[in-house]
């Protein structure tokens, strides 16, 4: 989910480094002091949950578990450390996402490969996630496709917790799949993940069904783009983002395009933006589909639209 943000007006706070090593050793960083002026730094900036943040980056110069901060808060940084605090910390100040930064996102207790190229995953779309796999798992050796995958992070969610499940990832990115197949590598689900680059009516075989179909596709409307929180506006694909006019271009394409690629039994599973989930039904009815449920989110946010091709 994307949140407007306000833009500060304080100036930006940055930190300074010794020029030398020689000054380096003569003026020690303290890490809870880093800690309050990268807090300080990242409030100054705009940047929510500031403190947090500044935890992460510093977990990351440090090779530690977040967890374990309060242990080494006496210590001090060595001259290498130094530097890498204060690049990730401007980073971080300069908008720049912290998943960006760390170069991974936590996702359904996984972590997964990101960069520039791709969207980071939501917290919220753990829920599509789980409910794909929930589904995959009924049947024995279901096949799956995830239409616009990204990072991977559905596609590999649902091959580690459905085990059996062969999935089919699509995106018109070739860097997203780059990042997806290194991600499926990693997790040791690559030789159940087909990847296909292109649009799904053409990158697809035109026999292949499935039992879930499962997309979280760009739901922002194109006006609402520029006031979107500067982490995700400046450094997230507009591709990832962009729902059209409407914010709905996406789910017209695919209540066309997927009903007739599911089985009989199979299942839609869509995530849609805050509102779009009654629309979005209705597209699907008007295409001769039939919405199941409309799943809320933590937030009690109509979240995950289900359906089947059936409208008997």
């Amino acid at each position: 989910m994307v949140q407007v943000f306000q833009e500060s007006t304080q100036p930006i706070e940055r930190f300074s480094l010794p020029e030398s090593p020689s000054n380096l050793q003569s003026a020690p960083v303290i890490i809870r002091t880093a800690l309050q002026e990268a807090t300080t730094a990242l409030n100054t900036a705009g940047v929510e949950n500031a403190a947090a943040n500044a935890e992460w980056l510093m977990a990351e110069v440090l090779g530690c578990p977040r967890p374990e901060l309060p242990l080494h808060w006496s210590e001090t940084l060595e001259a290498t450390q130094i530097q890498r605090w204060q690049s990730l910390v401007d980073g971080r100040v300069d908008r720049i996402p912290l998943q960006h930064l760390l170069g991974t996102a936590e996702f359904c207790g996984l972590a997964f490969e990101i960069n520039s190229s791709v969207l980071a995953p939501r917290p919220e779309t753990e829920l599509l996630a789980e409910a794909a796999w929930a589904v995959a798992a009924i049947k024995e050796e279901s096949v799956v496709l995830d239409i616009g995958t990204g990072s991977g992070c559905l596609a590999v969610s649902v091959a580690v917790h459905a085990e059996e499940t062969t999935i089919h990832a699509l995106d018109i990115s070739n860097a997203a799949i780059n990042v997806a197949r290194a991600n499926a590598e990693r997790h040791g689900v690559a030789e159940r993940i087909i990847f296909h680059e292109g649009d799904a009516r053409v990158a697809l075989p035109g026999t292949c069904l499935f039992d879930v179909i499962v997309s979280n596709p760009p739901y922002i409307p194109s006006a609402e783009i520029e006031s979107l929180q500067i982490e995700v506006r400046d450094h997230d694909p507009r591709l990832a983002l962009d729902g059209g006019l409407d914010g709905l271009e996406f789910y017209r394409s695919l209540a066309v395009s997927c009903l007739s690629r599911l089985r009989s039994d199979g299942r839609l599973l869509l995530e849609v933006g805050d509102g779009q989930g009654e629309v979005v039904a209705d597209l699907i009815t008007a295409q001769g589909g039939r919405v199941l449920e409309i799943l809320p989110d933590l937030n009690n946010i109509e979240r995950i639209v289900v359906a089947s091709s059936d409208n008997s």
